[in-house]
């Protein structure tokens, strides 16, 4: 039987999104693959790390292998759950302090705290680790590429308040710096604190201009 004319309008119709339907596919599995691509390459692990690169439970060494599986990895991960935390066995002096940094700029690190109540995850651009008297002292991250203004900043140390039981009584003070800050145009630094942060004491500190231009420094001590 002939198709009517209504039929005939219709297939046409149908046919003339194909093309556009083809396209928005292919653009979606080109985003997907893009997407995916980013997320596996920024600090990917490989598959295994090398026996003398990792501790027996998984988490960083700083020796030489250690290093080098850091810098290829961007990932640090220390377990806090029994402190004090010897510096000897994990590759450190009694006494320094160890930088690391990217490879390339604005490349994140990432660093994981396990301690008794849980595990932390901070990213930055620089993680500094410490220690002193044979022992693992702190661990910071900074991300030195974000530069916030105040309300961000007072949006990023509530956020670490409520997520780490800091009393919200802790931020009062913020607001009162940076006014006094604006009106005489000094720098002023602010931190809140807690010993109490799933087991890992941690400070987080504000580094401000006279014009609440911050950096934050998110540091975890274990002595």
């Amino acid at each position: 039987m002939p198709l009517t004319h209504e039929q005939l309008r219709r297939r046409k119709l149908i046919r003339s999104w194909i093309p556009a339907a083809v396209l928005l596919v292919a653009i979606g599995v080109a985003f997907t693959i893009a997407v995916n691509a980013r997320v596996t390459d920024v600090g990917a692990a490989p598959t295994a790390a090398p026996a003398d690169a990792v501790t027996a439970n998984g988490t960083s060494l700083f020796t030489d292998a250690g290093l080098h599986y850091l810098a290829d990895t961007r990932r640090i991960s220390i377990d806090a759950t029994t402190v004090p935390i010897p510096a000897k066995p994990l590759g450190l002096p009694r006494s320094g302090r160890l930088v690391i940094e990217p490879p390339v700029e604005g490349v994140y690190e990432y660093l994981t705290v396990l301690g008794s109540g849980g595990g932390m995850r901070f990213t930055g651009t620089t993680i500094e680790i410490t220690t002193a008297g044979g022992h693992l002292a702190t661990a910071s991250v900074e991300d030195s590429t974000r530069v916030l203004g105040y309300r961000n900043t007072l949006g990023l140390l509530g956020g670490r308040a409520a997520r780490y039981g800091i009393p919200d009584a802790d931020l009062a003070g913020f607001s009162a710096a940076a006014q006094e800050a604006a009106r005489t145009g000094a720098d002023y630094e602010y931190s809140i604190h807690t010993d109490d942060a799933l087991g890992v004491a941690l400070t987080v500190t504000a580094t401000c201009s006279g014009d609440s231009m911050c950096m934050v420094v998110d540091e975890f001590s274990f002595g």
